[in-house]
Parts: structure tokens; sequence; C-alpha cells
């Protein structure tokens, strides 16, 4: 079945452009254009519309108040942002309503790539109800100035430690906090960072802009969460359980970019769980009543209760916001008992990562232990090879604070 994907833009040039560009995706595509917002949006009265792309300067309805208006009438739809260099204003006017950004002029390959991976985000939330409520949400935390702009720094090319260190300085408090983290045990690093260029230097950008943010996304819910569960506690685990990632792929001498993958899942694996407490808090303090009472798993409970998982919620959310597949499908499968093919990748690291947080921190008595599954322990080797990093976690030294 063909995904319908419409662009939005006052120029006829830009979308004749966009027509003659992706003429490829023809077999996969159904592709509408529009002049402006309100003929995109009486268009979407007629098609639903899986993905929208809209310009950011347009006469009468301009983008942000576009992306709004979709928002609030099909929140189904994933939304693009397609902004120049000039746009600063308009941009800061569309962070609420918008999933991702891009950059004008954009690459075939890379608009292409974000619409894909981000439509196919929503496959992870079968429950619709849920779906709706969570793409309706008007404060879901969006991604942060800086680390949008060291992703765009990123698709430059290379970027010199120094730039994206500039982008991070220039956030006083985001500084400071990103220092203190870097410094604190999560890293175990033999000397101390005094400045941001040096430790992009030192753990490199991915890893800084993965840090960046998940301290942005839990401080997003430091004010608006109701208690079903301990923020610091999940934030201390998440961390820890990235360290743990982050040593097993150095022991096991993963490639860069398949270590930065699963960091960055380890670090983000519980997102979904701010997510839903956030947005679902009655159905939540029922899932974590039963949890503590009955001694259950959270995700059993979950599935149960709401029919899907915060492992799915926290994939959906991290899909539409264009992180690696990779990082994706590591988030959707960290409770799942089947091993990833191919052998030891992201997927498998942040799993075992994961459950050996638990297994070496019991942060919650009433929480059940849960236990390593037969057939992914089958496929790195056996439970032996859990044994020797269960070693080197312990020997990592991280508290149960991290500090």
């Amino acid at each position: 079945m063909k995904r319908n994907i419409l662009f939005v833009d006052d120029e006829p040039n830009i979308l004749q452009g966009l027509r003659r560009m992706l003429r490829p995706m023809r077999d996969k595509w159904d592709m509408h254009f529009a002049a402006s917002g309100e003929e995109a949006l009486e268009l979407m009265t007629r098609v639903s519309m899986d993905a929208v792309v809209s310009d950011m300067r347009m006469p009468g309805m301009d983008g942000p108040e576009f992306l709004r208006r979709v928002m609030r009438d099909h929140p189904d739809a994933v939304r693009f942002a397609l902004s120049g260099y000039s746009d600063k204003q308009l941009v800061e006017r569309s962070i609420a309503p918008t999933h991702q950004y891009l950059t004008k002029p954009c690459d075939e390959k890379k608009l292409i790539q974000s619409l894909e991976d981000a439509m196919n985000a929503r496959a992870f939330i079968s429950n619709k109800a849920v779906l709706d409520k969570i793409a309706r949400i008007e404060h879901l935390p969006v991604l942060p100035r800086a680390y949008v702009r060291i992703t765009d720094e990123l698709s430059k090319g290379d970027p010199s430690p120094r730039a994206v260190g500039e982008i991070v300085a220039e956030d006083v408090g985001l500084t400071a906090n990103l220092l203190k983290l870097v410094n604190s045990a999560y890293f175990g690093l033999a000397r101390p960072i005094a400045a941001p260029q040096q430790a992009v230097i030192v753990l490199g950008v991915n890893v800084i802009r993965s840090v960046i943010l998940s301290l942005h996304v839990f401080k997003s819910f430091e004010t608006s969460l109701e208690q079903s569960f301990s923020l610091s506690k999940l934030w201390a685990h998440c961390m820890r359980t990235a360290s743990i990632a982050r040593g097993i792929a150095k022991f096991e001498g993963l490639a860069k970019e398949e270590a930065d993958n699963a960091y960055i899942a380890a670090l983000l694996h519980d997102v979904g769980k701010l997510l839903l407490n956030a947005q679902c808090q009655s159905e939540c303090k029922d899932i974590y009543a039963e949890v503590r009472e009955s001694n259950r798993l959270v995700a059993e409970v979950e599935a149960e209760v709401m029919g899907l998982t915060h492992a799915q919620v926290g994939a959906y959310l991290l899909g539409l916001w264009g992180l690696p597949p990779a990082v994706v499908n590591a988030v959707a499968r960290h409770h799942a008992e089947d091993p990833e093919p191919g052998g030891l990748c992201a997927a498998s690291v942040a799993y075992f990562a994961n459950m050996l947080d638990h297994d070496v921190f019991i942060f919650n008595t009433h929480y059940a232990r849960p236990q390593f599954s037969e057939e992914r322990l089958a496929g790195i080797g056996g439970p032996e090879v859990v044994a020797r990093w269960r070693e080197a976690v312990v020997a990592l030294g991280i508290s149960e604070e991290g500090a």
C-alpha cells in the first residue's frame, strides 16, 4: 500500500523541483503538492496523509501555524519543517508541532530516508487510541536546539570538535550539566574534562549529542511527572546501562558506529516510560501498582493494560526524531526474547546492558527481576559470555548512583 506524502511550499519552482527529484519514489509514495497552508489543509480533509513536509515562510498561513493545525486535526501525520538558515524565528515558533527539521536545499537521499524512517516508527504503536493521544501532545519534548545544530553540523561532513564544542558552550546551563555528567563515574575517564571541546574529542560527537538529548528529555519531564516511579532512579539506571553498554562494546571491540549506537540506545532505552507516564497517568498508576503488589515486570503489565510497552513508545518517539534506525530498533527490542540475527550488535548490547544493570543493581525490591532469555544467551555464545561481561561491569566501579 502506497504512502501519502504532502509537500507544501508557496514557490512553484520548489514544488516542481521536488516532483522531479522524487520521481523514483512513485511506486512507493503517492505525492501531493500544495501552494499554501490553506490548500494543504483542504486537501487533508479528503486524503489521509502519512507525512507532511512544509516550508516555513509562506504568505497568509505560515509553516508553524500550518503544522500546528496538522498536529491538532491530523495527529497521525509525521510533521517535517523545511527551513532555510534565515528562518530562526520561524523555527522557534514551529518547535512544538514539528517532529523533524530539514535544511534547504535538502539532499534527495536524506529527505527520502528521513521520511521513510519516521513513517516506519508509527508501526511500533499498535494501540490507535494511545497513538492519537501521544501524537497530539502539545508539549512533547522537542529536540534541543544544540542537538539540532550539532546534527546539522554532522550533515556537512566531518565536524570539528571545536565547532561542536562551541555550539554546546553557547548554553551555559547545558555546558555545566554536560561537564558535571562527563566527569562523573558514569564515564570513568582517567582525567577531568574542563571544556565542551575537550569532551567532544574524548567521547565523540555522537555520544555528546545523545547525552545532550538525554539531559534534555529528563529535564522536560521533571516538573510534569506525577511520580508513578522515581525519576532520579530511572535516570541513574539509564546512565548505568549506557556505561555498561559502552564497556561491553569496548570489551568486544565493536566498530565505532555500532558502539555509539549501542551507547545511545542504552541511554535512551526507557524514554517511553517518561512519555507514557506523562500522558497516560491513570493507566500508569494502575500499572505500577500492579507491578509492586504482584512483583511483576513493567513491560508485561503495560502490554496487558495498554496493548503496548514503553519500549515501543520510546522507539516511536526516537523514530519521529530521526535517530538512527539501529538505535530505534534497539530501543524497541530491549525486552525482546529472540536474538538479533548476525551476532553482537547495538540491539543485543543494549539488551544485555539493561539486563546486567538489573542484575548488579537491585534498585527497587518491589519489581520483579527480569531473567535472561535463553535464546538471547545462545545468540551471543552462552551464559559464560555474560559472566565475563558481569565481571567487567563490576570492575568499572560504577556505584548505584553512578558516582
